[in-house]
């Protein structure tokens, strides 16, 4: 019997390192500012879409997870709809790209919710904000990001950037969610905004423990290599 989460099998540890080791590290974005989120004030905005996975072993876990703790989701506030992914046409691949489905739902009376974000969520996500995947990892006794899609938990971190490995901060001018009727992600979200001001603590102080995980997976010092140039 497989482990449920193959994020940790070495199988997957040997694609993301091959994948990202040697991936350009975008220093100058670790030095931007941000906060630390908040949970009470921001209910999980980030998660108002579906997550993409790097790598199908993720996808392959979650449809695993649902199939054998569907009760725990329930209890959770939170049954899952038959279909927990939503499918895409990679024109550029041909192949079909998978993210977490989304459902409808109601934020809070005098909730701040951008305008030009839908009233939907993730489909594992709780009324309060919280991840039921790590929530259930927590239950387990396993680390918070068990059970998360890399590009999850590492959030503003991301490993790409225009289809190519490239490690960097999210930012609102680097958003690659914009077109005429959306202005933007990133940038609207109270994890990915930049403090402006002097206001904050830049990204690899506010991301340190995102950064030693990510770190250990690929194998590289990625805070030695960070803090190595001096960005002003």
């Amino acid at each position: 019997q497989r482990p449920y989460m193959l994020s940790l099998e070495t199988t997957f540890n040997e694609k993301l390192r091959e994948q990202y080791r040697t991936a350009p590290l975008d220093v100058p974005s670790f030095y931007r500012h941000y906060k630390v989120c908040n949970m009470s004030d921001c209910i999980g905005m980030c998660c108002n879409g579906g997550s993409g996975f790097y790598l199908k072993e993720e996808a392959d876990t979650i449809r695993e997870l649902t199939e054998k703790h569907a009760d725990f989701f329930a209890k959770q506030g939170v049954p899952l709809p038959e279909k927990v992914f939503d499918e895409e046409l990679d024109e550029d691949t041909g192949e079909m790209e998978l993210s977490t489905n989304t459902r409808d739902i109601k934020y809070p009376e005098g909730f701040a919710l951008p305008e030009h974000f839908p009233s939907t969520a993730c489909v594992f996500k709780r009324a309060d904000g919280a991840c039921t995947l790590q929530v259930l990892s927590v239950e387990q006794g396993k680390p918070s990001w068990w059970y998360k899609p890399v590009a999850c938990w590492l959030f503003p971190i991301e490993l790409e950037h225009g289809g190519k490995p490239y490690i960097h901060v999210a930012h609102a001018s680097t958003d690659e969610y914009v077109d005429d009727t959306y202005p933007g992600f990133v940038g609207y979200t109270k994890c990915g905004a930049e403090c402006t001001n002097g206001t904050g603590k830049p990204a690899y102080q506010i991301l340190e423990r995102e950064l030693a995980e990510l770190s250990r997976w690929l194998g590289r010092d990625l805070m030695s290599e960070i803090k190595a140039t001096s960005v002003k």
